[in-house]
């Protein structure tokens, strides 16, 4: 039976105050493309593909190479240790690119990461995908449901599914994953459920999956009219409360890989800096480098509301753990990162 928490969380999770400066990235967020088949009314998808280019100058058109992601592998085996997570994600649908159960498989081929997982939308997991990917090697698929019917699917997603057969491909992943290792977890975001229907959402993947959970949804992506009113962020989408955070800890233990093989501190879709380009740059010295330092400085100076991209972006105030808090060791982190810049 399915365990009602969060699909993110992992019980390996250490209090990163205490383990950075990191030499090797705890997760490496891969972006295979950056289109996607649904247009949910609450990301930013349904800005379309001309808004998206003039609110993040976001390229929907973008998938990434073959030879790329090789250099992805590669350049991931000169760090000291396997990262403790590889994600398949982003904010277009990874099972859009042809080639992702082959990704997977490489990447477990080469031992670059502890866990391999995909977040999804879930359409595209039809049975000859999920064979391919859990004997490629991946270990769990994260979905990203968007209702519990078809009316409700096009009414957030703009797109016609088979609900039951949505339904029966997930429960054919479950049942074959668990004799192989990978598991399915689920979520849905609360605006995606009418009223009363948690029940029926517990009900429906208790058996079919492994974990599962409610989220609350926030306002993620600038100009999205379904989440402008929504100021709560003194809750995070787990409905945990904390103090406002200024110090955002994604720079501080992940990197972003862009379909192009633009590197970024974090998965946000702002991409506040570009600490490179895997197909010319080396990923270790770009998660180690200097302009990755300073601006991990800068945010440990607590100016996130001053920096391009950050001060629109609300990801240490949602998706942030309790484990990845650093406001209240900011000065004492500051300086080690001012050390860092002086070896």
């Amino acid at each position: 039976m399915a365990e009602i928490i969060p699909i993110s969380g992992f019980n390996d999770r250490v209090e990163l105050k205490h383990a950075i400066p990191l030499r090797t990235p705890f997760t490496l967020n891969v972006f295979p493309v950056n289109y996607c088949n649904f247009k949910c009314n609450f990301c930013g998808q349904s800005l379309g593909a001309a808004k998206l280019k003039e609110e993040y100058n976001y390229d929907v058109k973008e998938k990434m190479t073959w030879k790329t992601f090789e250099n992805i592998v590669e350049q991931s085996k000169k760090f000291d240790k396997p990262y403790k997570l590889l994600s398949f994600m982003g904010h277009g649908e990874p099972l859009l690119h042809p080639d992702l159960p082959e990704m997977v498989k490489l990447a477990k081929d080469n031992n670059i990461a502890e866990r391999i997982e995909i977040i999804t939308n879930g359409y595209l997991l039809t049975n000859d995908i999920s064979d391919r990917l859990i004997k490629g090697g991946i270990t769990n698929v994260r979905i990203s449901l968007e209702g519990l019917s078809k009316e409700v699917y096009k009414d957030i997603s703009k797109v016609d599914i088979d609900f039951n057969q949505f339904i029966s491909n997930l429960e054919y992943f479950h049942k074959k994953g668990l004799e192989n290792n990978s598991k399915l977890f689920v979520k849905i975001m609360d605006c995606c459920l009418k009223e009363g229907e948690e029940e029926l959402f517990y009900k429906t993947f208790d058996k079919i999956s492994s974990r599962m959970y409610i989220e609350q949804v926030k306002p993620v992506y600038d100009g999205v009219k379904t989440t402008a009113s929504i100021t709560d962020l003194e809750t995070d989408r787990y409905g945990n409360k904390h103090a406002p955070r200024l110090v955002c800890p994604l720079a501080f233990f992940s990197m972003g890989i862009w379909p192009n093989g633009d590197i970024a501190p974090c998965d946000a879709i702002y991409k506040p800096i570009c600490l490179g380009n895997v197909d010319k740059d080396d990923l270790s010295e770009a998660f180690n480098g200097k302009q990755n330092t300073e601006f991990r400085i800068k945010l440990l100076e607590s100016k996130k509301n001053e920096m391009f991209g950050c001060q629109r972006c609300c990801a240490p105030d949602d998706v942030s753990s309790e484990q990845d808090e650093l406001d209240s060791t900011k000065k004492e982190l500051l300086l080690k990162y001012k050390d860092l810049l002086c070896q």
